[in-house]
């Protein structure tokens, strides 16, 4: 068990690393769209546990990364934590216009090793 946490812990970080280049979602990086005015530009938020996460500077970064690259997504953000070092609630926000694949979100959460859950 704790070779399969290290294991998960270090490939987090090659991740994370890998990452470094991009910005958050909610600082307006590359990944995201800008908000337009039309029908399908109001913005709507969905909210799902992501379990396995247990540090914002590699696991949540991965998570966000993942997210914020799905077509519509303008904001990701982490539930606040009684902790600034640790998880304690893997909850995540995640603001989007039009519609949300969120299947297709979900997928992504997993393919960089997370459990995605909806509320």
């Amino acid at each position: 068990m704790r070779y399969a946490f290290g294991l998960v812990c270090a490939l987090l970080l090659v991740c994370s690393a890998c990452d470094q280049p991009n910005k958050t979602a909610s600082s307006g990086s590359e990944t995201t769209s800008p908000v337009q005015e039309s029908a399908d530009s109001e913005t709507k938020m969905v909210s799902f546990q992501v379990d396995g996460m247990t540090c914002p500077s590699g696991c949540y970064t991965t998570v966000r990364s993942a997210i914020a690259k799905q077509k519509g997504v303008v904001d990701v953000e982490l539930a606040p934590q009684q902790k600034e070092d640790v998880i304690d609630n893997p909850t995540v926000f995640v603001k989007y216009t039009g519609q949300l694949d969120l299947d297709a979100t979900f997928k992504a959460i997993e393919r960089v090793g997370f459990e995605p859950k909806k509320l």
